[in-house]
């Protein structure tokens, strides 16, 4: 085969394979007579333009098997052939087929399809018994042959290396958020050399700190615009790559509906299967991963929820059952459902067998709901005769549901009512490469919350809990909310909770639960790139993957359903001990030493403990700020003299924040000149003392004279 020949027979098989998957999609809507004559006529135009395409090619097999299916349609039309359930069997052969010999012709494998049985089924109005050779089907089907193929504007992509080209622009979005915090600090510098050039005498000196100060003005307003560059640009990458994971829900589901006729027809049961929301694009590997669950949620749904006609009549129902499959965009992701008009499900009878089965004890079936009780048939080894069969089972299997999405990170609900029918909603992310994640501190360490779990974050005060069995809640929105400590949940060193005046509680939803952890502090929402946690980590409870935070710092993905599983077993709060021992701890007030010396800082942290304060240092300006952002305290004891933000610097920014406006500042410093006191006080210090002349008492005066 020639170059050229390749050419034209991949843009055929392009071509083709919109063709057939209009054909199938037609031929299943003649059948329950849905289509008009319209409808026939559109399945000619696409088995005539098959036909002619394939003659062009010298496709023999092909196009003889065209001309038979178009002869055969041509008889529908006229109403000499019905449009019945072999009729549809017969063009979904001839399409099969087709689409083969297509592969076949490519060099793709063997067609397995005798074609000219086909043809005479096509002609007899009957579906050959001896369509395929069966060892040719015995050898496709151990091969797992790939025959698809790429032509036009595409080109296949391995998903590897989409990955990494994602992970790559995750690292670009770093990288201009660490260029930002550069641009922040020119800015700070800017505003140093402004106050020093107002502290200047000489005109000449001011003169030339000025035109410096014009240079580095300049040189940071070009930086901050080389930012918001690349910022754009690496947006725009971002949905560049997002969109080539992304694939239309049409082309996804569209052989579902020919899955659910054979399975009906197996069954000797009536079936409608609708789809909604087929422009709505999800991920393609999220997809992937997915499909087998939702086949298994279809059978389930045809098996076991879609009575037989008899038993429909019986009931009042029509005689076909209804089956919908929608898609839509819901809570920053795609939400699918899938709905059956069928049985439902009995809540008492689960709870029963899940009793009988061993996968839940009589105490804990007794204390769920109706609701509760339904995910039940989620755990592995549910099962019973009354609803299992060789095709599938309500509960059978359906933990393979359930693990699925837990790698996907999607959470799942179920709703069902008796004789009424049965919905499952799949909540799911956009994409399995990037998410939007809440960042939350415990011990002083970060970890991240998928979005998708988090109904509401709260401040917690000590009149906000509430106990009710022994056991710690919280209320909220006029709800009750189990309250457990993320540290103790995922096995941390045990440390006080409550280091300061409040403390959040996240309350998150999964499936039917709700319920709240007590974290330390909780930042912002950010979009992060998801990374896996590799072989060594990847078997350790509590976490799902991890990602790289702006600062260039790893963090921790926390596994939400994990958090769950742990409900009833760990993470007990003790937050009324803790506020009581808070409020001993915080009579004699909260004090920050900072400094860059081991020996100033222990010294002053051992005066100041020995009169019954609680201390904690920092190291440098940078370190207070961040221990400020998260804490309180009742008074700063600080050095000028540090590497980075010095002590002016710190006093001046700590004035300019909210909550650190009337939080008095001690410095302590060897600098001893005029100069240097008289700044201090209009940075906003209240005391100023010289370490030459250092006396404990001189600090401790100082410190009685501010907070008592």
């Amino acid at each position: 085969m020639t170059e050229k020949q390749r050419k034209y027979l991949d843009i055929f098989a392009r071509e083709a394979a919109d063709h057939l998957a209009a054909l199938r999609a037609g031929a299943l809507s003649l059948e329950g007579g849905g289509e008009g004559g319209e409808g026939v006529r559109e399945l000619l135009r696409h088995v005539h333009t098959l036909k002619g395409a394939s003659r062009m090619l010298d496709l023999e097999a092909t196009n003889l098997l065209a001309h038979a299916l178009e002869d055969c349609l041509k008889e529908v039309e006229g109403g000499e052939r019905s449009r019945d359930g072999a009729l549809v069997d017969l063009v979904l052969l001839a399409a099969d087929t087709i689409e083969a010999l297509v592969e076949e012709a490519r060099g793709h494998g063997r067609c397995v399809f005798r074609h000219d049985r086909v043809i005479e089924g096509l002609r007899r109005g009957e579906v050959p018994e001896d369509a395929t050779d069966p060892e040719l089907l015995e050898h496709r089907e151990g091969s797992g042959a790939d025959g698809s193929g790429a032509a036009g504007d595409s080109v296949r992509i391995a998903v590897d290396r989409l990955d990494r080209m994602v992970n790559l622009i995750g690292e670009g979005t770093l990288a201009v958020h660490q260029l930002q915090q550069r641009a922040e600090h020119l800015g700070a510098f800017e505003q140093d050399l402004q106050a020093f050039a107002q502290r200047l005498r000489r005109e000449d000196n001011r003169r030339d700190l000025r035109v410096l100060l014009e240079r580095l003005q300049s040189h940071r307003l070009k930086v901050q615009k080389e930012i918001l560059s690349f910022h754009l640009l690496n947006e725009m990458l971002a949905e560049e790559a997002d969109g080539m994971r992304l694939i239309p829900f049409a082309p996804l589901v569209g052989d579902l509906r020919r899955v659910v006729r054979d399975l009906a027809r197996d069954e000797g049961k009536q079936a409608v299967f609708e789809i909604e929301g087929e422009d709505v694009a999800i991920d393609r590997m999220l997809w992937e991963a997915l499909r087998p669950a939702l086949l298994h949620m279809l059978r389930n749904a045809v098996d076991h929820g879609i009575e037989p006609p008899e038993e429909r009549r019986r009931q009042g129902k029509d005689p076909t059952g209804r089956l919908l499959l929608s898609a839509g965009y819901e809570h920053s992701g795609v939400c699918l459902r899938l709905w059956d008009d069928g049985r439902g499900m009995d809540p008492g009878r689960v709870r029963e067998l899940a009793v009988e089965k061993g996968v839940a004890s009589a105490e804990e079936v007794a204390d769920m709901n109706d609701e509760q009780a339904l995910y039940l048939i989620l755990r592995p080894g549910f099962s019973s005769r009354d609803i299992i069969t060789d095709l599938s089972g309500r509960g059978i299997g359906m933990d393979v549901v359930h693990n699925c999405m837990e790698r996907i990170k999607g959470n799942l609900h179920i709703h069902s009512r008796p004789g009424e029918g049965t919905e499952i909603a799949l909540q799911l992310p956009l994409t399995l490469a990037r998410m939007n994640a809440l960042v939350v501190r415990c011990e002083g360490e970060r970890y991240l919350i998928p979005l998708q779990y988090v109904r509401a974050v709260v401040p917690v005060r000590e009149q906000d809990l509430v106990v009710q069995g022994g056991r710690e809640m919280i209320r909220f929105e006029g709800r009750l909310f189990p309250l457990r400590s993320m540290s103790e949940t995922l096995g941390l060193p045990r440390r006080t909770l409550i280091e300061q005046r409040r403390i959040f509680a996240v309350i998150m939803g999964f499936r039917e639960q709700s319920a709240a952890w007590a974290v330390t502090a909780v930042e912002r929402v950010r979009e992060i790139v998801i990374k896996g946690l590799g072989s060594q980590l990847k078997s350790v409870p509590g976490f799902s993957g991890a990602t790289l935070l702006e600062e260039g710092l790893p963090a921790l993905i926390l596994s939400v359903p994990d958090l769950f599983s742990r409900l009833t077993v760990s993470g007990e709060t003790r937050l009324h001990a803790q506020f009581a021992a808070a409020r001993e701890r915080m009579r004699r007030g909260r004090v920050l030493v900072v400094d860059d010396s081991v020996t100033t800082r222990t010294m002053e942290r051992n005066i100041l403990e020995g009169q019954g304060y609680r201390v904690e240092v920092a190291v440098s300006g940078e370190e207070a700020l961040a221990v400020l952002a998260r804490q309180d305290f009742d008074l700063i004891v600080t050095d000028i003299e540090m590497p980075g933000i010095d002590g002016f610097e710190l006093t001046r920014r700590i004035r300019q924040t909210q909550d650190g406006a009337e939080v008095p500042v001690i410095i302590v410093s060897s600098r001893a000149t005029d100069e240097d006191r008289r700044r201090g006080i209009e940075v906003g210090a209240q005391a100023y003392i010289v370490k030459g002349s250092f006396e404990q008492g001189k600090l401790m005066d100082a410190v009685e004279t501010l907070i008592g």
